[in-house]
């Protein structure tokens, strides 16, 4: 199950949640289901710090490649005669 559709039926169980409380109905069954959408909750939110995490990483690792691709780049270029500068004639 993708985040989006994780946080929208957490959202739809606490509106449950909410207005069977609302309603007066003080049941061992609203209790219950709180606690579990608050463990619900807390799982989502450690399994978000992994995956920010893990794309943090990558994003670290692609940082550091494109960065040798571009100094790889500028020395290949440096070591190439500008076309530009005129010829030193003879």
């Amino acid at each position: 199950m993708d985040v989006e559709a994780q946080i929208l039926d957490l959202l739809s169980r606490v509106q449950t949640l909410e207005g069977s409380v609302r309603a007066g109905d003080s049941s061992m069954a609203t209790v219950i289901g709180i606690a579990q959408l608050m463990t619900d909750i807390s799982e989502m939110r450690t399994e978000l710090r992994q995956d920010l995490g893990a794309l943090s990483d990558e994003l670290a690792g692609l940082r550091r490649h494109m960065n040798e691709q571009l100094n790889s780049i500028l020395s290949e270029l440096q070591q190439k005669p500008d076309p530009l500068e005129p010829e030193p004639i003879n």
